[in-house]
């Protein structure tokens, strides 16, 4: 069974310490559940999905932190707490919802997926509001293990941008944490490429979850370049196809968007993970030979498919249909065979180079 990139599970308890230990894994809440993924397919591409998290340790807000936090403290009230979800807070919800440039839950209640006592969550809120008209201004949500803290949901008035408002509550879930010891703070992922979630960045210095080391490792640009997981596949498998090319070998690097397909899979079949591959062609047995790179090994992998139609209807029609052009390959695979890895580029030249003269 190949590595899983993307998995779920919904359990109906989870521990702090639990928690703790999921969230140092790379995993995160989503709504009821609990998830990790190192691929995301959006605007046509891949990405990277790097977790990140702040140790707490020797945690010091910078002077432009603390000069905001002081800016702000003098115009808003703060207040710390089990979390509530009422009327007030859905109709912020509502105001920032109208104003954001991206998908959201309907509401806060659907997002959390949190529908009274039954939450199996420790989650905890941070309130901002006006001093003068106790009006909320800004909401979020966090959960809580026993040595460290997940931002979860945050939200803010769009008229009130200029207070940053949404940067500003992530620092008190900070402080928060730094008030009771925490030793991390997680804010989630990142994605390089993709300055949406840059923010996160802010914070302070930061780990990354490397997936080949299984470790945190401080998070530099030039360490996502080599380590994240769609940057090391482009780069090994194009240097693979220059050397293809200088020994007459011409093929292309293909975009493959259905590397998610056992988040979806009820046959529980070893669906290629990869959301890049190299086509090689049909075996004799009118198979699919497919190569690609596998950041967690840190391997080259030459794979025998199988097309799985049943499970490919399990997908939006349309979503596939849309995928349109010749750098993509929309047929669905399952692994059949694991026929070659190696981490030498020469190597799986020659064997390509081989293979290929034989057929």
């Amino acid at each position: 069974m190949s590595f899983l990139y993307a998995e779920k599970n919904t359990p109906f308890v989870l521990s702090p310490a639990s928690l703790d230990d999921h969230l140092a894994r790379g995993w995160y809440r989503m709504g009821g559940s609990i998830f990790t993924t190192h691929f995301l397919f959006f605007n046509g591409r891949p990405f990277s999905a790097v977790w990140i998290r702040q140790p707490l340790a020797n945690y010091r807000f910078s002077k432009s932190q603390r000069k905001l936090m002081r800016r702000n403290a003098s115009l808003f009230e703060i207040a710390w707490g089990p979390r509530v979800i009422d009327l007030e807070r859905e109709e912020l919800y509502q105001r920032y919802a109208a104003d954001f440039d991206g998908r959201l839950s309907a509401t806060i209640t659907e997002s959390l997926e949190d529908f009274g006592e039954n939450s199996i969550y420790n989650t905890y809120e941070v309130t901002v509001r006006e001093k003068v008209s106790g009006k909320l201004v800004a909401l979020s949500y966090f959960d809580l293990g026993d040595t460290s803290a997940a931002s979860i949901l945050g939200i803010y008035d769009p008229q009130l941008k200029s207070f940053s408002l949404g940067y500003y509550t992530m620092l008190l879930e900070i402080q928060y944490c730094l008030e009771r010891g925490f030793d991390h703070y997680y804010p989630g992922y990142v994605v390089p490429g993709y300055r949406r979630f840059d923010y996160k960045l802010r914070a302070g210095p930061s780990e990354f979850y490397n997936l080949r080391t299984n470790q945190w490792e401080p998070y530099s640009q030039e360490a996502i370049d080599e380590y994240g997981s769609t940057e090391c596949q482009v780069n090994f498998l194009t240097q693979l196809l220059d050397r293809l090319a200088e020994v007459g070998i011409e093929r292309r690097l293909l975009t493959y968007p259905l590397f998610e397909a056992n988040l979806y899979d009820v046959w529980h079949d070893d669906y290629l993970p990869y959301p890049y591959l190299v086509y090689l062609g049909k075996d004799n047995y009118n198979l699919p030979i497919i190569l690609a790179y596998d950041p967690q090994l840190g391997e080259f992998v030459i794979v025998q498919c199988d097309h799985s139609v049943q499970t490919q209807l399990l997908y939006n029609a349309g979503f596939v249909k849309a995928l349109t052009g010749d750098n993509y390959y929309t047929q669905l695979l399952s692994i059949r065979n694991k026929l070659y890895a190696t981490s030498s580029l020469e190597l799986i030249v020659d064997v390509i180079h081989r293979g290929l003269q034989r057929t």
